[in-house]
């Protein structure tokens, strides 16, 4: 599977874990660190606003050129924004892809509802207007802006496919 599927994988995994938890994620700015071309061919995420009071919008396109297992572990990484500097939190996640999407109760679901299954085959996949789901989760993060880096490797051999840095600010949602 080609490293800007696993790189957006792993970044609407981490959005979606963190939506769960009773925040509004409000997504900043993308940056696509590296992609590995043995395994995707075209790879683009950004975030998008449509006006003022308009929710910020996540587009995603990438192809694979290989099928998707547990072949490929994902990876989440949150950097705590402290000082005018990201430094490394304690929260970080590692779940080979199959398991992800199979068995996680917060972000698998999400990965189904916008295309991602598993086995997933070397494909072209197209996520737009994408907005994070809020639900009546506590608030379990310390911090309220962060990076989380988001990465994919070949389980076997470690050898990244593609890794992403996601910006975001968190704020508490009063559900009633």
């Amino acid at each position: 599977m080609s490293l800007k599927c696993i790189q957006v994988a792993v970044g609407l995994s981490c959005l979606i874990f963190v939506a769960h938890c009773g925040l509004e994620v409000i997504p900043e700015r993308t940056k696509l660190v590296y992609v590995n071309e043995k395994y995707f061919y075209n790879f683009s995420v950004n975030v998008k606003r449509y006006s003022r009071a308009s929710p910020y919008y996540l587009n995603l396109e990438i192809t694979t050129k290989q099928t998707w297992t547990n072949n490929v572990t994902m990876h989440f990484s949150f950097n705590e924004y402290l000082h005018n500097e990201y430094r490394r939190s304690f929260v970080d996640l590692r779940h080979r892809f199959c398991d992800l999407v199979k068995y996680d109760k917060f972000i698998g679901p999400v990965m189904k509802h916008v295309g991602f299954d598993c086995p997933m085959p070397a494909r072209t996949l197209r996520i737009t207007n994408f907005t994070m789901p809020l639900d009546i989760f506590p608030n379990v993060l310390p911090f309220e802006k962060c990076r989380f880096d988001a990465g994919a490797t070949l389980t076997e051999t470690n050898e990244s496919l593609a890794l992403t840095y996601n910006y975001v600010t968190f704020r508490v949602t009063h559900h009633t």
